[in-house]
């Protein structure tokens, strides 16, 4: 190896070294579940902060009203600190005179700004670990206020679904990083085609092949998951109709005599894991126990399985919020696989 070669090669492990350390000592990033912080000056967020709570706090009815995400405003007094937090907004105009205005013209370039802000191109940029380890930022920018509204309204989808799957996705690593009842996947798997995975601290409470069955429970507070199957791919039930009177058979059967409830129902056609769905949502109760609290029920066909599934996620926990559980619900119903997903192919 020459000595151009040599150092060449030294520059390139320095580089990489010098890269891997700056992240290293990037303080660990804090986050409280289910908030979002937004750094604007103070007139920047008053001209977007509707725009942007339509967009990110968006509510379901457990039968309180709560909050999927909510937004909290940063002040200068907090602006240290928040710089560290998970997940983060910076928000300006190419008009803004103050600190973020100004910061935000710092971290996107004056190149990007000039062809790709102002001709409308782009108004939104994702950055990771910018200033803590994992953190989730990004970054609003628009020519004017009008401008940044409009473009915040349009993409709001997009936003959204930004921040939720990486919140969903480090909540999924957390909740199976441990004691992951693999014994019992496997065990589906083998038995009936399908899986879901199992934290450790649901047990099995209903197992009846038969009948297409597969309930799974968790209590403190009380937490439910079950799958239903039927063979045959009778696409006809993928409607609300037939969603809420099998919820309301298995209800009567097995939960005692859960019924869903008129107030708050939500279902529409969707999809699931990429197949047909009726998606539904609202509120179980139960009139001889005086309970009740929220679900939310994918029903959907496969077909190379040529089965209708109905995966059905509920909690029961009268003195807390319950969307952080539903969360963690729904996690597991989104990791359902079924043979066919594996290739064939299954390690028993």
């Amino acid at each position: 190896m020459s000595t151009r070669q040599r150092l060449k090669y030294f520059i390139v492990i320095l580089s990489i070294f010098f890269l891997v350390s700056c992240d290293f000592m990037k303080p660990r990033s804090w986050y409280k579940e289910g908030v979002i912080a937004v750094m604007a000056d103070s007139l920047d967020w008053i001209g977007i902060k509707s725009t942007l709570r339509n967009v990110f706090e968006r509510t379901i009815v457990t039968p309180q009203i709560e909050k999927l995400y909510e937004l909290k405003y940063v002040d200068r007094s907090e602006f240290n600190r928040y710089t560290k937090f998970r997940y983060l907004i910076l928000a300006a105009t190419l008009k803004s005179k103050g600190k973020i205005g100004r910061l935000v013209k710092r971290v996107v370039s004056d190149s990007v700004i000039h062809r790709g802000v102002v001709d409308g191109k782009y108004f939104f940029f994702c950055e990771k670990s910018q200033w803590a380890k994992d953190q989730m930022m990004v970054i609003l920018v628009a020519p004017d206020m009008a401008t940044l509204r409009e473009k915040i309204d349009r993409s709001g989808n997009l936003l959204y679904d930004i921040f939720d799957h990486d919140l969903k996705k480090r909540l999924e690593s957390d909740m199976f990083k441990r004691r992951e009842q693999k014994d019992i996947e496997k065990k589906l798997m083998s038995s009936y085609g399908w899986s879901i995975r199992v934290q450790h601290d649901y047990f099995l409470i209903k197992n009846l092949p038969h009948e297409g069955f597969v309930w799974f429970r968790r209590m403190y507070p009380e937490r439910w998951i079950f799958v239903r199957w039927i063979n045959g791919g009778d696409t006809t039930l993928l409607n609300q109709q037939w969603v809420v009177a099998e919820r309301n058979r298995i209800g009567a059967n097995y939960y005692s005599g859960d019924v869903v409830s008129d107030r708050y129902l939500f279902s529409y056609r969707g999809t699931f894991l990429g197949r047909p769905a009726q998606i539904t949502r609202g509120l179980w109760q139960n009139n001889d126990k005086v309970a009740g609290g929220p679900f939310k029920n994918y029903t959907f066909y496969d077909e190379l399985s040529r089965r209708v599934y109905m995966i059905d996620v509920a909690v029961f926990a009268p003195t807390e919020e319950k969307v952080p559980y539903l969360r963690r619900l729904d996690i597991i119903a989104q990791t359902f696989k079924t043979l066919f997903d594996t290739g064939g192919e299954y390690e028993l």
